[in-house]
Formats: C-alpha cells, structure tokens, sequence
C-alpha cells in the first residue's frame, strides 16, 4: 500500500501556523484554482487540504468492489465544468497542439512522427518548461501564467478521461440465462494515481501563491555586486535574484513559517518521486535495446564492482562508501551499471526458472545487493537524472498512461526541488544575517529536506537549480 503519512502531517501542522497569520480561509480569495473535480476544490483551505489530501487524493490499493464503474465509459472520470473561460483564441490554440500531438512532433506530415505517447510527453515537459523554467524567486506565479498551466494541462491529461480496461463479468438476462460480457472499468494506475498528482499540483500552486507579505524580498542586482569580489558559488550565478532579509533576520513566526512550507513540499517531493518511481518500474524495457544492454550482469558492472557485490563479507553500506560518489555524474554511472546488471540477471532468471538450476539463489542475492546498493545512490542524490534505461523506456513507450503519470510526476518533482531551493536560499541568508540570534539555531533541526539539499549542492558543484 502506498501512503504518505508524512505529507499530511506536515499539511496539519502547516495549518496551525496559516491560521496564525491570518484568521481567514484563502477559498474566496482565489475561486479560478478549480483543477475540475469535487476532490480539488477551488483553492482549499488549509484544513479542507488537510481532511481530504488522504480519503481522496493519494494512491491506496484498493478492491474494484468500491469502484463505481456503472456509468459509460465517457463518464468513468466525470469532471465540472473547467474554472476558467475559454475564449475563440484558445480554442485555436487546442487545435494547434492537438494536430501537433497527432502529427507526432513531424509538422511536414511524413514518416519521422514519434509515438503518440512521446509526444504527449514532450508537450507537458515543454510547457512546464515554459511555466516554471524561469522561477527564480519565491513567489506568486502570474494570473497568465496559472491560466495557461490550468488550461493547457487539462487539454493533455484529457484522454486519461476515456482510458478504460474492459474486464469479464456476468449479467442475468431476460430468459434467466447467465451472460458474460466485457465491462468498463476505470484504468487502475490512472485511477489511483492522477488524482493524487492533482492535488500535489494544486498543493504546489498554494505554496507559490503564499508568499506575500513577506519578510524576505529579493535583490535583482546583489549576486552582480557580489560576483566582482566574491570567489563563490553564488558569484558564478551572479545574474539571478539574490534573496534578502532584515539586518536583524527573519522573525521567530517568519522562520518557523518557512521551515513548516518546507516540510510540506519535501513531503511533496517525495511522494511525486514514489509515484514517478513506480511508473517506471511497470513501463517495459524496449526491446531495440535489450539486445544493446549486456547479457552479463558482471560485464555491465566491471570486475571491481562485481567482486565487492558477490563477497558477502562486505556490506552494502561498506560498498556505497568505498565508491566515493561526489558528482552526480559519477552517481549516474553507477547507477546506469546497476541497473543494467540487474536486467541481466533478472532476464537470466526467467530463462532459467524451468530448469531449477541453484544458480538461481545466487543471482537473487546479487539482485537484491544491488537493488540495495542503486537505492542507496538515488537516496544521497535526491534529484539524480534519469538513467539509461529509464531514458529510453520513455522514448520508447507505447503505453499513454505511463507516459501521462511519468511526465506529470517528473514534472511536479522538479517543481518541488525548486521551491526547496527557493526556500533554503532564504533560510542561509537568514543565518548569515544574524547567526548569533536564537532563532538561527532552528536550521539545525530543520528536517531531512534541507539536510539532502545542502548535501546535493555540495556534491554538485556549480550546478543551477
């Protein structure tokens, strides 16, 4: 069963302090947040959000027998009415992304069109891209803009409204007779899923939109002064916002605010990045690369590393750190070979199960070593880009959903990241503000959020966010 408990504990915990600050509820202040079904209501209140975000929202296994699939398969996902007007201009701008999502990306209407499922893809990274590639401060996104992100993402999430699955089931008929015929259902991963990314979006959105009234306001020349005379990594940076705060620092209430909105998206993040993660394992490997892979799992790993995973007498934890990771390029690299190994020896074990050969419970062990072992590497480098094979499973893809739930997820985990980034930029300044004030020494219980994006910086360099 896949829960986050951690996400809505931060959610109420969240909404004491937005309580605090104002004794009002945001839900008449901004009634276009509509993302179209009763579970996301018009920008909720924080405790709307809170009694909801886990009866509603987030994936849970569940029995079909609490479906209601009775309805035709049009009305399986039944939606309102859009909180936002369309005007002649976006009707012609649907059709135009449309064509373009049928043309397959080939606007000369030939025969290098990529799959519908890759386009799809590519549509929603792109216009993430253009929505959110610029967000360099933390603070409310235009009205235009979540406009268009409202509108635009409900126009390529809208065939998940017609994905069904037809399942055997039996109906009497009129002679008394029993019948078996296909039903609809509603597509399972979508079902749980999409639903959740929603409200994770929503979520996202309301973080934006509360950064007003703030104590903190931002320098659009600070990091250009700095970087003439400081040898930082801010100085290589010089050209973004810096963000600033009063000689005294942030007030007691202003930080805890703040440390309380990071607790929320990191838990954001993280259940992005499970969903994310989880797509990815059911998406297939193409078989145009099988045969490019290694059919030996200790030639795709290299003899050091594979002789430390076979020997029982190193641990895991003894592995991770004698590989001395400090990039992200040199985590991706061993990675990638992990996972191929892993594919390696899996394939092996399905050739091998109707022989019984013990060589079997070997290979499972080195399986479950390795698995251990990737986990650990994509655990210490939280926003790691995609592997190989991940990669290509989506450039590849056939199946729709999948490439729907992967780039939604991908996509609000990356926002996420940013807001983190935003966050934790505003809560460093603040120490070097005041370092000696009480309140300072928060940061040092600020949770795992703050502890695993200092550390992603530290490995990465120079690297923007």
């Amino acid at each position: 069963m896949m829960t986050y408990d951690g996400l809505e504990t931060c959610i109420i915990n969240n909404q004491s302090l937005v309580e605090e600050e104002s004794g009002t509820s945001r839900g008449d202040e901004c009634s276009t947040d509509s993302l179209d079904d009763d579970a996301f209501s018009r920008c909720s209140s924080s405790r709307v959000v809170s009694e909801s975000f886990s009866s509603k929202s987030l994936p849970r296994k569940t029995s079909s027998d609490d479906w209601d699939f009775e309805r035709s398969p049009k009305h399986l996902y039944g939606k309102e009415k859009p909180g936002y007007a369309l005007c002649c201009s976006d009707v012609t701008d649907m059709k135009e992304k449309f064509s373009k999502l049928l043309l397959g990306e080939d606007v000369t209407g030939g025969c290098d069109a990529v799959q519908t499922a890759l386009a799809l893809s590519n549509a929603m990274t792109h216009l993430a891209t253009s929505i959110f590639g610029e967000l360099w401060k933390l603070e409310p996104l235009s009205e235009d803009k979540k406009q268009r992100w409202r509108r635009e993402m409900d126009w390529l999430l809208s065939p998940t409204n017609y994905m069904i699955e037809l399942v055997p089931s039996k109906q009497d008929g009129e002679n008394g007779r029993s019948l078996e015929i296909m039903t609809p259902k509603a597509r399972p991963d979508i079902h749980m899923n999409l639903p959740a990314l929603r409200k994770l979006d929503s979520m996202l959105i309301e973080t934006l939109d509360s950064a007003v009234n703030t104590e903190f306001w931002y320098s659009e020349v600070g990091r250009k002064a700095e970087g003439k005379n400081k040898v930082t990594r801010e100085s290589k940076r010089w050209w973004l916002p810096s963000p600033k705060v009063p000689k005294p620092g942030l007030s007691s209430s202003g930080r805890k605010k703040l440390v309380e909105k990071g607790n929320v998206v990191y838990q954001i993040f993280k259940a992005a990045k499970s969903i994310n993660q989880n797509v990815l394992l059911e998406m297939p490997v193409p078989t145009i690369i099988k045969d490019a892979l290694h059919k030996s799992g200790k030639t795709s790993l290299g003899d050091g590393l594979y002789k430390m995973l076979a020997s029982e007498s190193v641990s895991v934890d003894e592995i991770f750190v004698s590989l001395r990771l400090v990039t992200e390029h040199a985590a991706l690299e061993i990675v990638n070979r992990l996972e191929a190994a892993i594919y390696a020896w899996k394939e092996r074990i399905t050739e091998q199960a109707s022989s019984g050969k013990p060589e079997i419970s070997r290979i499972e062990l080195l399986i479950n070593r390795a698995e251990r072992l990737n986990d650990q590497i994509k655990s210490k480098f939280s926003n790691l880009p995609q592997s190989f094979l991940d990669a290509t499973k989506i450039q590849y893809g056939k199946d729709i959903g999948h490439a729907v739930l992967e780039a939604y997820s991908r996509i609000l985990a990356n926002l996420a990241f940013r807001i983190l980034n935003k966050i934790e930029e505003i809560l460093q300044e603040d120490a070097l503000r005041n370092p000696n004030s009480p309140g300072s020494n928060e940061l040092s219980r600020i949770p795992d959020w703050l502890i695993i994006y200092n550390r992603n910086k530290a490995n990465n360099g120079t690297r923007t966010s």
